[in-house]
């Protein structure tokens, strides 16, 4: 045997053992998937309240939690009462096994909260999913409670059905998903998916990168991530949009121009369909300007909030 041919052969079955490997994981994970429980009747929702004055309400982004808001917290809370929550399944909330993680099943929640809390005068600046939260949100409280929300902010929100970036895909994907936030160390998860949401990836902080991956370690956390993204866009997102126009609250949209996630022509087409809003665009900034630029973002907010 020459060495040409030794070299392909060993090529070749070391090809076969890796191919070998990733079916017996696939096999794996196939067997130990978590099988969903019966929908959960109450959850419990992690927040922090800091300041007094009219209330804001911060809803956090896809695997994201109240971090993602700390710029706006330390600013805001000196004029008004700052409330930020860890959706369901994200940050310290509770994680349950069920089917329930859509826009909608987050907003009958979050609408849940704001009665208990009796929150009036109300402002929800939502980010990402976080946006179509509000969104939804909106909509239910324009039916229920009428008079209680006074404005929206959506930052880089969703909002419309879109080309899905490949990590989403890859977490739709059934097995792939479930292997990948397996396999791959949670800070490797956390770190590529901010590279893609920055548009300067020297602003990425190590501590986001710790704070991100944290739920990633464990098995509902990866669940809940999962979840969401199989029903990030919800089923019934061609009728949903279009009452959009009905949303007549004073509204601030804020856009990353660089934003490879939700593209800006999203932000663009939002804006016209929600007739009191204003649209602003940043610059030289990705998916998440409160956490990229944040004296920039809160200078916006502050301004639509002053008005």
């Amino acid at each position: 045997m020459n060495s040409e041919t030794r070299v392909r052969t060993m090529i070749n079955i070391k090809f076969t053992h890796f191919l070998f490997w990733i079916g017996v994981l696939f096999t794996v994970f196939s067997c130990s998937s978590i099988t969903p429980l019966p929908t959960q009747e109450t959850v419990k929702i992690y927040y922090e309240e800091k300041g007094e004055g009219e209330p804001i309400l911060l809803i956090h982004g896809f695997g994201a939690s109240t971090y993602s808001w700390r710029h706006l917290i330390s600013k805001l809370s000196s004029t008004y009462k700052v409330i930020a929550i860890d959706l369901k399944g994200f940050g310290k909330s509770e994680k349950p096994l069920d089917e329930r993680y859509s826009i909608h099943d987050q907003a009958r929640i979050v609408v849940d909260f704001i009665e208990k809390k009796d929150l009036k005068n109300l402002t929800i600046i939502g980010h990402s999913y976080g946006g179509g939260v509000t969104l939804a949100t909106t909509l239910r409280m324009q039916e229920r409670f009428p008079n209680r929300l006074k404005r929206i902010v959506l930052i880089d929100s969703i909002a419309y059905e879109q080309k899905l970036p490949l990590f989403v895909n890859i977490l739709r994907a059934p097995l792939l998903g479930q292997l990948g936030t397996t396999v791959l160390p949670p800070e490797v998860q956390t770190r590529s998916i901010l590279k893609l949401a920055y548009f300067d990836d020297d602003k990425i902080l190590d501590e986001a990168v710790s704070v991100y991956a944290e739920p990633l370690r464990k098995a509902d956390g990866r669940y809940a991530l999962l979840k969401t993204a199989e029903q990030i866009i919800p089923e019934n997102i061609k009728s949903f949009s279009k009452r959009y126009k009905s949303i007549l609250l004073p509204s601030l949209l804020i856009w990353g121009r660089e934003d490879e996630i939700v593209p800006i022509s999203i932000g663009e087409r939002l804006s016209q369909a929600i007739p009191n809003s204003r649209f602003r665009v940043l610059e030289n900034c990705g998916h998440i300007p409160h956490e990229e630029m944040p004296e920039e973002t809160i200078r916006i907010i502050m301004e639509f909030l002053t008005r």
